[in-house]
């Protein structure tokens, strides 16, 4: 099971924006459940094996619950609707919180989609320049709460582009989560438009001996998020439509020779699995789990409709993340840019900053590296202890064959 499925992962500068920027609007719904792909350890995960099959059933009745998955999904849509229209108008007075002035800038430095979310105890400081009363340039942002640093942004403002902000490094303090990529959230006509191309790890995780990394796609303008995570060592991947409100989640672990599960798919309203879930094992049954019931079902013949029901979900995300190593090359570029113009001197805004993650991340990403390296050793050799014990299992199979055989040529001579 991949970690996204044990805790809730971090969401882009721009859904975050848009979130925030919704909530100052007074909108209801907005956000309610898209976890950008995550789910929370509250939900029981699909890839669990169920304890008991109630009955079994035939392919028909599996389609006939795929319809029931269809209708519910068809309603939700109908409520992502309203949610994305009522939460996209955002009036220009809400894009530029005077709360939060950078607090080690004395002229007025505005920048656009920094809203203080923490009942005005949100801190905010830039290094990058100020024109006229707003942030310009490429700069650092670093977001405090009682004094102690939540997140730090590497993002870049055109004055040139009015209500505009372009982001390439965004790294959570107290997850460990990171994205690096290129994000932009606008206001047109009192409404958001933007997108986000971002690639991401955790290196907490990946101390910890978790290595994946997160491929996402955001649509801003539409609130949709796609999102690829793979899991480097097991070569297990998930794919993930998220809307505002409820999402598509699916896990193939066909390449992971240690597991016995094929793939899953589930349907999630928030962070509640409804309607029918799917299970398909590595032997060729199909499982199928009734969340209104709590019922599990063996599905007798596997109907081509859930599969390619399933199969376009994935096709959705994979077109979608195609161009995110473009994307997070500019990142990484913009990352080095930065660095040489100022990391070679410490400049830390106050104490608690003497680490700076963005000058630090490419260097960070070096040592991730090194630490896959010896990882995937590791994978390796366990792979190996796994096979030469199946073919000891075998061979004891091969063995026991031989004595039944043997019983059963003497029986029918007698």
């Amino acid at each position: 099971m991949l970690a996204w499925q044990r805790k809730l992962g971090g969401i882009s500068l721009s859904v975050m924006a848009a979130a925030l920027l919704s909530a100052c609007a007074q909108t209801s719904g907005a956000g309610a459940g898209a976890d950008t792909g995550a789910d929370a350890a509250s939900v029981e995960g699909v890839a669990a094996m169920p304890a008991k099959l109630s009955n079994a059933v035939d392919a028909s009745t599996a389609i006939s619950a795929l319809d029931t998955n269809k209708q519910l999904e068809g309603r939700l849509l109908s409520d992502y609707d309203l949610i994305k229209q009522v939460s996209s108008q955002i009036s220009s007075v809400n894009i530029y919180d005077e709360t939060m002035q950078p607090v080690n800038k004395k002229e007025k430095c505005l920048l656009p989609f920094m809203v203080n979310d923490s009942d005005g105890k949100m801190q905010l400081y830039w290094d990058g320049e100020c024109k006229n009363g707003y942030a310009s340039g490429l700069g650092r942002v670093v977001r405090a709460l009682d004094g102690k640093k939540r997140t730090e942004l590497l993002v870049e403002i055109d004055p040139q582009v009015k209500d505009t902000l372009v982001s390439y490094l965004r790294y959570d303090v107290n997850t460990g989560d990171s994205e690096v990529g290129y994000s932009i959230i606008s206001l047109e006509d009192n409404k958001l438009v933007g997108s986000s191309a971002t690639w991401g790890y955790n290196d907490q995780e990946w101390l910890n001996g978790t290595y994946e990394v997160t491929y996402r796609y955001e649509d801003t303008t539409n609130f949709v998020s796609y999102t690829r995570i793979f899991d480097l060592l097991s070569g297990e991947f998930s794919s993930i439509v998220a809307y505002p409100n409820f999402s598509h989640d699916l896990l193939n672990a066909h390449d992971n020779v240690l597991s016995n599960i094929d793939k899953t798919y589930r349907l999630l309203e928030g962070r509640s699995m409804i309607g029918l879930s799917y299970i398909w094992l590595k032997d060729g049954r199909l499982l199928m789990r009734d969340n209104a019931s709590r019922e599990d079902h063996l599905v007798i013949e596997h109907p081509k409709e859930l599969d390619q029901y399933v199969q376009s979900i994935e096709d959705k995300v994979e077109n979608q993340v195609k161009v995110i190593d473009s994307k997070a090359d500019v990142g990484f570029a913009k990352i080095e840019e930065y660095s040489n113009k100022k990391c070679r001197q410490l400049n830390a805004f106050f104490r608690g900053d003497e680490v700076n993650y963005v000058c630090d991340y490419l260097f960070n990403v070096s040592n991730a590296y090194d630490d896959l390296m010896r990882a995937q050793e590791m994978r390796s050799h366990q792979i190996d202890t796994y096979r030469e014990n199946q073919e000891q299992r075998l061979k004891q199979l091969e063995q026991v064959i031989k004595s039944f055989n043997k019983v059963h040529l003497s029986a029918n001579q007698t």
